[in-house]
């Protein structure tokens, strides 16, 4: 995660001229534990705030408040989720925090409390209340290509955007906490003395799939703003029908084994928790993770510290 490690470089590098707290210490955070996640909704830290402006080059990241309307639908989303993802959210979320202006949908980053145990907290971005469920995943697969491609995800019809962002932050979080794939971030791996000598699943290391699972586009790609895009619109089918032979759940969730686990649950919980569609459609061809059999078969098997194995439900 390209943004993760420019946080931790840009805190190691500010830190001793300007005094900021800790950014990767729990005891720099305010954290209550006897209140349920959905929550713990606070105001960014200015230092922290400030940190990110920095780390993501934008000046015009600014604090948002939600409304008491935002806010209930923030807690029909963590409500949602299965009982032991919110179980790790109540025991390490530290905070919902929501930043106008953010880059992307939101990201979700970890800290370490004095006996090396991970705690998270999350940046949320409010535009995602103003969009649908749709228009949110659509946007995030179209921003890998120059033009506006001809590519959208149908979700159904109904719910906002931040049921996208809080069902994938909430799976980094379970990452973090209590493990999806060997490490949710390189750094942290390297700081709690965890490795994966063989890779891990379809992945020889965390940013580069084995040859056989990857697909020519996938270097080429691109999300929010983060790098210019270096697809062009026209290459959209293209490049979906390479998805769509791969065991990856979308566009974004070839980025990383991260982000991989991340999509597999998103996939996973809006079909077959929420009873969702989830259809990528490009230069009117359809594809539907779910239906995917290598797709379905690896949410099985990665996702069962979420779910418990498929005899157990």
């Amino acid at each position: 995660m390209a943004r993760l490690l420019a946080l931790a470089l840009l805190v190691l590098a500010v830190r001793p001229a300007a005094a900021a707290p800790d950014a990767r210490a729990l005891a720099s955070y305010r954290f209550d534990a006897s209140r349920p996640a959905d929550r713990r909704v606070a105001r960014i830290p200015d230092w922290l705030l400030a940190l990110w402006r920095q780390a993501d080059g934008a000046p015009g990241y600014r604090a948002y408040a939600p409304t008491p309307a935002q806010r209930r639908i923030l807690a029909e989303t963590v409500d949602g989720l299965p009982p032991r993802l919110r179980e790790a959210l109540d025991e390490r979320l530290i905070a919902f925090y929501f930043v106008k202006n953010l880059k992307g949908n939101g990201l979700t980053d970890w800290v370490l409390d004095a006996s090396s145990r991970t705690y998270v907290y999350m940046l949320l971005n409010p535009a995602g209340f103003d969009e649908s469920l749709s228009a949110a995943l659509t946007g995030r697969e179209r921003s890998a290509f120059r033009g506006k491609a001809d590519v959208r995800v149908d979700a159904g019809p109904g719910g906002s955007g931040m049921l996208y962002t809080v069902t994938h932050e909430s799976a980094h979080a379970f990452d973090y906490v209590r493990g999806l794939t060997p490490y949710t971030e390189p750094r942290l791996g390297e700081l709690l003395g965890r490795a994966a000598p063989n890779g891990w699943d379809v992945w020889e290391s965390y940013a580069n799939p084995r040859p056989a699972d990857d697909f020519p586009a996938r270097a080429k790609l691109r999300f929010y703003g983060f790098g210019a895009p270096e697809l062009a619109a026209a290459e959209a089918p293209a490049v979906c029908a390479q998805l769509a032979a791969s065991p990856f759940a979308s566009l974004y969730g070839s980025r990383t084994w991260a982000e991989d686990a991340a999509e597999l649950f998103v996939a996973r919980h809006l079909t077959q928790d929420l009873g969702r569609p989830l259809r990528l459609i490009c230069g009117g061809k359809s594809y539907e993770p779910m239906k995917n059999p290598r797709v379905r078969a690896r949410a099985e098997k990665l996702l069962a510290s979420i779910y418990g194995p498929l005899a157990q439900r």
